[in-house]
């Protein structure tokens, strides 16, 4: 062969080896860049589910009951069950206390009217001051600050005879300690500890028959209200997980 020939096929081959290596280095594609984490909007990470938990309680009611003209010192119990996420909390609750006169004092014309009053219903509540103890795995104690709200149906039981149904609206404001166990590895972690609210619950009384009149000094006479306000001072205990 030829110096010419050797010449033109080592130049041929360099060409080719050289074309070959810019595509190789032109066609590597571009690495892609990580997915970033959901954003809040406020730190650029994925923000954590709401906290979990089921609560019961059991206590007492310790106040006045309002049904029509018969009012009077009231005693009962309450109880319920709620499921929490976050801060708000949907409750199903039962009630059982006393209605009726407080003296026991009565005459011919008027006997002291004596009576029990069932209360079903459910309530929405919101924890607007807590000490955030949802955030933590380990074991203590915590504060809760809540308020509620809800309806349900109110039923009295005359111990002379006689029934009275009807419908029952309630808010409440109180507060709880809560002791908490160590969470778990599925979230969950249980708990207990002490409740105290004030409540109230509202309920349309019968219409009363006779003219207005004066209860006290006034400046015009009208019937009594027909809004029945029963208030109690409620304690007790919580507990679940």
């Amino acid at each position: 062969m030829s110096l010419a020939r050797l010449a033109a096929a080592a130049l041929l081959l360099s060409t080719g080896t050289a074309a070959a290596q810019a595509y190789v280095a032109t066609g590597v594609p571009t690495p892609m860049p990580m997915p970033m984490p959901m954003d809040d909007g406020r730190d650029g990470y994925a923000r954590p589910p709401a906290p979990r938990r089921i609560e019961a309680r059991a206590g007492m009611l310790l106040g006045g009951s309002d049904v029509g003209d018969a009012d009077g010192f009231s005693l009962g119990v309450t109880t319920g069950i709620g499921y929490r996420i976050g801060d708000l909390t949907v409750r199903g609750r039962f009630d059982h206390y006393r209605v009726g006169d407080s003296s026991d004092e009565g005459s011919g014309e008027q006997m002291v009217r004596r009576g029990r009053g069932t209360r079903i219903g459910g309530a929405l509540r919101y924890s607007f001051a807590n000490t955030g103890e949802s955030d933590r795995h380990g074991s203590g104690m915590g504060v809760d600050f809540w308020g509620e709200v809800g309806a349900g149906i109110e039923h009295v039981s005359w111990r002379q005879g006689g029934v009275l149904d009807r419908p029952s609206g309630e808010f409440a404001l109180g507060f709880e300690l809560d002791g908490y166990g160590r969470r778990r590895a599925d979230g969950s972690r249980r708990h207990g500890g002490y409740f105290m609210a004030f409540r109230t619950f509202l309920g349309q009384g019968p219409e009363m028959d006779g003219p207005a009149t004066c209860g006290g000094p006034c400046s015009r006479a009208t019937k009594p209200s027909r809004v029945d306000a029963s208030m109690f001072f409620e304690l007790g205990f919580h507990w679940g997980r």
